[in-house]
């Protein structure tokens, strides 16, 4: 093995998520920047997921579908995946 973590495009979680790309887009920009993105050409980059990223995406979209707003779905979801790891 090489020791690299996979990691997924937006159109990707996308679709096993079931968020259109344009929400995961707007939940990027204001909540999730910690996305990492690589370079492509000199004026472009693209969003690269790791399995946590969208275990986290899994849970805001649960929060979003019972009313939450976007902040607290996904502060909630972090706290749920925090209290997941201990």
């Amino acid at each position: 093995m090489n020791g690299k973590e996979e990691t997924y495009s937006i159109g990707q979680v996308a679709k096993v998520v079931g968020v259109p790309k344009y929400k995961l887009r707007h939940w990027c920009d204001r909540h999730l920047n910690h996305i990492k993105r690589i370079r492509v050409g000199d004026n472009q980059s693209h969003r690269r997921f790791t399995e946590q990223d969208v275990e986290l995406i899994r849970h805001i979209k649960e929060y979003r579908q019972k009313g939450f707003t976007l902040e607290a779905a996904v502060e909630n979801a972090r706290k749920d995946l925090m209290e997941n790891k201990n």
